[in-house]
């Protein structure tokens, strides 16, 4: 099974610097995917010509309602040829989006042929997973409520909100712990569980023997040779 490395570049870059992204189409790898997801007006400067490479996005409207102002619909963004749409991400729930909003979200791009990566995770480390439960099983039920085919690849990635940019990494045993409860959970659909919260070229490797499928980086995105650095060390 392929492992999957997700660049989340949130609000940051500039034409050149997506311009420079292009490099990576230089990247040799044997069976690791790659998902660059960059504020939605720079998808036309990111130019893939390597079949390892996809373009994402890091958000998606609710509906396809053309009166929602603001908004973009996936039918717009497969115009660029995405493929994959984070939803959920923590900073996203941080201003308002509920579970419901996202499983919605969910819904629309399973529906318009985009592969989503789901964002779960609790906000301190004494939490417990109940929250992580809870944020699953609401997807989960509106892919079955909306009859969504369950052989579609769908991807969760389990974000800690207390890792992610702070530096401090859960343990393994508790990254496995986490997916495992995500897989136990939404057991019926075809799932990729990947990490994210303070991945790093300095710390990956210390993640690598988790059942992670892989890694959602933010930051370290940004610095393309320790993003490489990361795309090959996985690809191993």
């Amino acid at each position: 099974m392929h492992k999957l490395v997700v660049a989340n570049y949130k609000m940051n870059g500039n034409v050149d610097f997506f311009r420079s992204v292009n490099v990576l189409n230089k990247l040799k790898v044997r069976d690791t995917k790659i998902v660059l997801c960059p504020p939605f007006l720079y998808l036309p400067f990111i130019k893939i010509k390597n079949k390892a490479i996809s373009l994402g996005v890091q958000n998606l409207s609710e509906t396809i309602n053309h009166k929602s102002t603001g908004e973009i619909s996936p039918i717009m963004v497969k115009e660029f040829k995405v493929k994959y749409a984070i939803i959920g991400h923590s900073e996203r729930r941080a201003i308002g989006e509920t579970d419901e909003m996202i499983a919605n979200k969910v819904v629309n791009a399973l529906n318009h042929d985009i592969t989503p990566i789901i964002c779960v995770g609790e906000n301190n480390a004494n939490e417990g997973l109940n929250v992580v439960k809870s944020q699953v099983k609401v997807v989960l039920k509106a892919i079955d409520k909306n009859k969504i085919d369950k052989s579609r690849e769908i991807i969760f990635a389990y974000e800690p909100v207390w890792s992610i940019g702070t530096g401090k990494l859960p343990t393994v045993k508790d990254i496995d712990k986490a997916i495992k409860l995500i897989k136990t959970t939404a057991k019926t659909l075809n799932l990729k569980v990947l990490y994210g919260g303070s991945v790093s070229g300095d710390n990956y490797s210390e993640l690598m023997p988790s059942m992670a499928d892989g890694f959602l980086l933010g930051g370290v995105s940004l610095k393309l040779d320790e993003f490489k650095k990361i795309v090959l060390g996985v690809d191993k």
